[in-house]
């Protein structure tokens, strides 16, 4: 944490706040939560929004000043992608 700016995300003490959902969404959500509970549920898929929005800014920005990437890149970029994917399934099934 940059004692500057504050905690990054996921970082820090829990907050609690007001968010207001559709009825069947959050039906859904509780009966999916399970264990992990509602809170740990939203926290990673906003943390998860969170992270692909700055990593997209930052792709921008990275095009601005260097020029678009090229087919040969975004399909290197793909595979590797895909790979980690491929191993993150693995490791699902194992455990």
């Amino acid at each position: 944490m940059d004692e500057r700016t504050g905690p990054g995300i996921g970082e820090g003490p829990a907050k609690a706040i007001s968010v207001s959902l559709p009825e069947g969404t959050v039906r859904a959500l509780r009966d999916s939560a399970g264990g992990r509970g509602v809170s740990a549920i939203v926290a990673a898929a906003v943390e998860e929004h969170l992270r692909n929005q700055a990593t997209l800014a930052y792709l921008d920005e990275y095009e601005r000043e260097h020029g678009a990437f090229t087919s040969v890149e975004k399909q290197e970029a793909a595979d590797v992608w895909a790979r980690a994917e491929h191993r993150e399934g693995e490791w699902r099934e194992a455990v």
